[in-house]
C-alpha cells in the first residue's frame, strides 16, 4: 500500500464529516502496527511500556522510533502527511498506544506536535487543513495494587487553518495539550492518596487536508513528544511534613 493510496474523497464529504463529528477520528481495523517495544525509566522513575504505532489510513511508521529523554518520549515523524488539489480530500490517521508505569504516580500527560501547513490558490474557508488529537487513558493499577479498569473521560484538541485567514506556503503550526490523570481521578470520586501508577494510553492522532477545485491544501507533522508529570505532593503539603519531622526531632530531645 503506497502513501499516493491513502483515504481521497470530495471536499464536500469531508466538510460534512468535519460538521457532524467536529473532530474525525479513524473507527476502522489497524492496517498496520509497529511495536517499539519499552522506553525508561525516565525522570522519577517512569517507563513506557509496549510502544506501538498504528494506522488505518497509511503504511506505517508515521511517527516513527521514538527517544526517550528526561522526562518523555520524543518523536521525528517522517511522511506524516495529508494533502488535496482540485477538490479533493485526505485523511491521514495515527495512533500510539502504550502503558506508563509510575511509582510516584501520573499527575498529567503531556503532548507536544508541530510542522507545516500550505494553502495555496483561490477559494474559500472551506480550503483548509486541521490537526488534531484525542486522549483516552485507562487507569489499570492505584498505588501499586492492581484494579479494575477505570476508564477516564477522553481528551480532544485541534487546530484549523484555512484559505482566507491563513494562506501561505510552509507556515508553522503547532498543538498541545495536557491531559490531567489526577484531575480525573479526583472527579470519580478519588483522592489524593489514590495514585494512578499504571495507565494504558491510546492517542488517535489526524491530519485533514480538504481543497476546492481551485486551490491546494496540505499539512505536515514534523515532530511529536510525550511527558509526563508525576504526582508528588505539593509545596504547601512538603512544608506541613516538614514541620511535623521538626516537632518530631524536637519532642525526641526533650524527652532525651
Amino acid at each position: 500500500m503506497s502513501r499516493t493510496s491513502r483515504r481521497f474523497f470530495s471536499a464536500g464529504a469531508a466538510a460534512l464529516a468535519l460538521a457532524l463529528t467536529g473532530l474525525v477520528y479513524s473507527t476502522t481495523v489497524h492496517a498496520a502496527s509497529i511495536s517499539y517495544g519499552n522506553f525508561g525509566p525516565v525522570g522519577p522513575g517512569v517507563s513506557f511500556l509496549n510502544v506501538l504505532e498504528a494506522s488505518g489510513t497509511d503504511p506505517v511508521p508515521l511517527y516513527g522510533p521514538p527517544t526517550a529523554f528526561a522526562t518523555g518520549l520524543d518523536f521525528n515523524p517522517v511522511g506524516f502527511t495529508a494533502s488535496g488539489a482540485g477538490g479533493t480530500a485526505d485523511i491521514t490517521d495515527g495512533q500510539l498506544n502504550f502503558t506508563i508505569m509510575s511509582p510516584g504516580g501520573v499527575k498529567f500527560v503531556n503532548l507536544a506536535e508541530s510542522g507545516n501547513y500550505s494553502l495555496t490558490g483561490v477559494g474559500t474557508p472551506a480550503t483548509q487543513v486541521i490537526a488534531g488529537a484525542i486522549i483516552r487513558a485507562t487507569v489499570t493499577q492505584i498505588n501499586g495494587v492492581n484494579v479494575a479498569p477505570i476508564v477516564l473521560f477522553a481528551n480532544t484538541v485541534s487546530s484549523n487553518f484555512n484559505l482566507v485567514a491563513n494562506p501561505g506556503v510552509l507556515q508553522p503550526w503547532a498543538l498541545g495539550t495536557n491531559y490531567n490523570v489526577g484531575g480525573l481521578l479526583s472527579v470519580l470520586g478519588y483522592n489524593a492518596t489514590q495514585k494512578a501508577t499504571k495507565v494504558d494510553i491510546s492517542i488517535d492522532n489526524q491530519l485533514i487536508a480538504i481543497s476546492e477545485p481551485l486551490s491546494s491544501a496540505s499539512i505536515s507533522k514534523t515532530d511529536f513528544n510525550l511527558t509526563v508529570t508525576p504526582q508528588v505532593p505539593e509545596p504547601a503539603t512538603l512544608s506541613l511534613a516538614g514541620l511535623a519531622l521538626c516537632g518530631v526531632a524536637a519532642l525526641r530531645r526533650r524527652n532525651a
